[in-house]
């Protein structure tokens, strides 16, 4: 038995073709969905036309959209899976041979490690190496990795460099992928696509979700100052994820987006709409890691308004770090009318599939 451990949309969509993958082969499968996201991830279910059902392991799963919410939700099921591991299966006592998968570098990463450890059976953490050096930035993503890194058995990396990181760890087989998930996932998307651009004219896509962006009023504020800014040179579609949609009404800040008739809001979408929306951009200003990948490969500019990443994707090239210093952002629109639009695809979204590779060494591992 296969266990793939779920929470958020990210991992979902990054996850998405190696199960696929696994529904190919016919291996026995069970979902488990920790509850941390839960909007919008039925459409992404359907894109990624996924077939195994799904296992929730919180008996009321709701978005978690504040941090007492998120604390509340570690308890409950950390408390759960420390206390009867077991009883949150549906299969039961499971195989010393079976395999539990995790992805990233979220709290569900590291829940559904400590569920492996808990059940006895091998964890394997897929997204894993990366590193920002930083314990305290991005929060509490690094820290998680860490932990997650002793949890696990089996490290898939994506590339040299997150492979590397993991030189210290002994105990972990390391799988180096090659490349991140994702470029499955975006290779899925893009062959899926068959309504036109989203508009003929240039625009730019905002999306701001992580908590130390959005729960610092200060730091919102400043944030909404600088996309209203960029809002007078061009079009934006600003992607409302629920937490930062909340956190904008509670703010009062919402009226003033909702007044800029250069500022278009939108729900939180499926992955193939929201990969026809990106591909169509003229630029992104985002502040997830997630996008960051996605972006490199679509070989589009991009802001990304964080202090530090623990991806190397796209930086140098077309994806920009720039914390929110409105200098930093003064020299991307800089840069950016300076520079040609381009629509080019990188070249390692052909590369040999990561997904296919994963599956190769779950085989491997499930029989030793």
């Amino acid at each position: 038995m296969i266990y793939v451990v779920i929470g958020t949309r990210a991992q979902l969509v990054k996850m998405a073709p190696v199960i696929r993958q696994i529904e190919t082969r016919n291996w026995s499968i069970t979902l488990l969905y920790t509850g941390q996201h839960q909007e919008s991830m039925d459409d992404l279910i359907r894109d990624f036309q996924i077939q195994t059902r799904w296992h929730s392991l919180c008996q009321h799963p709701q978005e978690v959209k504040t941090i007492l919410h998120a604390l509340k939700w570690v308890l409950q099921l950390g408390s759960a899976i420390i206390l009867n591991p077991v009883g949150l299966l549906p299969t039961g006592r499971p195989n010393p041979n079976d395999v539990l998968l995790v992805h990233g570098d979220t709290l569900s990463t590291l829940l559904g490690a400590l569920l492996g450890k808990r059940l006895k059976i091998k964890v394997g953490h897929i997204e894993a190496g990366l590193r920002s050096f930083n314990l305290l930035n991005p929060f509490p993503e690094e820290i998680v990795r860490r932990i997650t890194a002793y949890f696990s058995d089996i490290a898939f990396c994506p590339g040299e460099w997150a492979t590397a990181n993991l030189k210290n760890h002994k105990h972990l087989v390391k799988i180096n992928t090659g490349s991140n998930t994702i470029a499955d996932s975006l290779a899925l998307a893009l062959g899926e696509m068959v309504e036109p651009p989203v508009t003929e004219s240039v625009y730019g896509v905002v999306s701001i979700h992580r908590f130390e962006n959005i729960f610092p009023i200060n730091t919102l504020r400043q944030i909404i100052e600088q996309v209203t800014l960029v809002a007078t040179r061009y079009p934006l579609i600003f992607v409302l994820h629920p937490a930062t949609r909340k956190q904008l009404i509670a703010t009062g800040l919402m009226a003033d987006l909702e007044k800029n008739n250069n500022i278009e809001l939108r729900s939180r979408c499926g992955y193939i709409e929201f990969v026809r929306l990106l591909s169509s951009a003229r630029f992104v200003i985002t502040d997830g890691g997630s996008n960051q990948e996605e972006l490199s490969l679509l070989n589009i500019p991009t802001l990304l308004m964080r202090k530090s990443t623990e991806r190397q994707e796209g930086l140098g090239a077309n994806v920009y770090l720039g914390g929110l210093s409105f200098s930093n952002l003064q020299k991307f629109l800089a840069d950016l009318e300076a520079s040609p639009a381009s629509k080019v695809i990188n070249g390692d979204i052909v590369n040999e599939s990561p997904s296919a590779m994963i599956c190769q060494h779950i085989a491997f591992a499930a029989d030793h």
